[in-house]
């Protein structure tokens, strides 16, 4: 034998992971898509959709942000928060030191200033600002 110690961190030499063999081989097989990879792949798909008489091709990730948008501004409550959570996370700020931000023209921070200040001002007058009473 030889003056090989086993102890902690130190298992006997029979039960030790042979070279080229796995931790732990029922893991992962090679080749496997990640949840991520294939969620990108499907929202990069694109699809026609129909869109005031013509059709249009587009990816399904902007078909979404398209039905997002639209249902915010139908006066949906959760939809509207979700799009402002996303607006936060995704537009820059006034400081324009937001490194991952997605480019937006004049315009559209125009118009989207304007939806937060009609929603909340909507807010800040109740339910009863909807009805007129």
């Amino acid at each position: 034998m030889s003056d090989y110690e086993v102890g902690y961190g130190k298992p006997p030499r029979k039960s030790q992971f042979k070279p080229g063999q796995s931790g732990n081989p029922k893991g992962r097989p090679r080749g496997r898509k990640s949840f991520s990879t294939i969620l990108v792949a499907e929202l990069s798909e694109r699809l026609i959709v129909k869109e005031g008489g013509k059709t249009r091709r587009m990816t399904k990730m902007e078909a979404v942000v398209k039905q997002l948008v639209s249902k915010a501004l139908k006066g949906d409550p959760r939809t509207l928060a979700e799009l402002l959570r996303q607006i936060k996370m995704h537009l820059p700020d006034e400081t324009g030191d937001d490194a991952h931000a997605l480019p937006a023209s004049e315009s559209d921070l125009a118009l989207l200033e304007d939806l937060i200040r009609r929603s909340t001002r909507k807010n800040a007058g109740g339910d009863h600002a909807d009805r007129g009473e």
